[in-house]
């Protein structure tokens, strides 16, 4: 069985943000640990938080070498779509997990920069989520960092969305370690089993717990429904699987 290596605990988002008056089930993770996947239009557009764009740029796993167009600033007025504020920026792909604030990035394929200033983009990219990713340049995937700790990342691609999910999970179970570890790999076919489109305004909460002799991961819907969804595994040196009820 293979082991998969993560960030370290220093740059974990999930120690690193509090949300007032939330009662933790796990003292030092201070906030809800939450995803929703939603269709919008011909994409689909997955909802997580804490994370951060380090967490989502592993998951998307596209090259380093190519582009993020990036928008900042306020862009929506008395309900009118308007165009992104002046100066938006490429960047290389692989510089934005330093990106920070409000912001909406989409890839762009290194081959397709020129075409860049044609670009006609609602932003917020939420504003159109439906129309965020200009795949006729073959763009992957378009991206809203808000609060700081909320990501929107919209893609056509369900797989793309998989690897960003499963870095998610990862970064949330080293976090409830509280050290740095190798951990068991998460099977695909649980993983695309959470691939489901939400009605709006549903999200999913995790919640890991660690016994002496085993770990459960716990997925609960917003229905508070008794009986979560549940993951098993024989701690670091075991594998995750359905999981047992009782």
């Amino acid at each position: 069985m293979g082991l998969h290596a993560h960030r370290t605990l220093e740059s974990n988002p999930f120690l690193q943000h509090a949300l007032h008056g939330w009662q933790p089930a796990i003292p030092h993770i201070r906030y809800p640990v939450t995803f929703g996947l939603y269709r919008e239009g011909e994409n689909w557009g997955l909802f997580l938080a804490p994370t951060d764009l380090a967490c989502v740029r592993r998951g998307l796993d596209l090259d380093d070498d190519e582009m993020a167009l990036v928008m900042t600033g306020a862009q929506i007025l008395d309900d009118a779509f308007l165009q992104a504020p002046h100066p938006s920026k490429l960047i290389p792909w692989c510089e934005i997990d330093n990106l920070t604030g409000e912001i909406d990035l989409v890839h762009v394929p290194r081959a397709a920069i020129e075409l860049v200033t044609g670009f006609d983009l609602c932003t917020p990219i939420l504003a159109a989520p439906e129309r965020a990713v200009p795949t006729d340049i073959g763009s992957q995937v378009a991206i809203g960092l808000n609060d700081g700790c909320h990501v929107a990342i919209i893609s056509p691609s369900l797989s793309r969305l998989q690897g960003c999910l499963r870095h998610f999970i990862q970064d949330y179970i080293v976090s409830v370690m509280q050290r740095d570890t190798d951990l068991p790999e998460l099977p695909d076919r649980l993983v695309r089993s959470l691939l489901v489109p939400m009605e709006a305004g549903a999200w999913s909460e995790l919640m890991l717990r660690v016994h002496k002799r085993f770990w459960t991961l716990e997925l609960r819907g917003p229905s508070g429904e008794a009986t979560p969804t549940r993951w098993v595994c024989e701690g670091e040196s075991g594998r995750w699987r359905d999981g047992w009820s009782w």
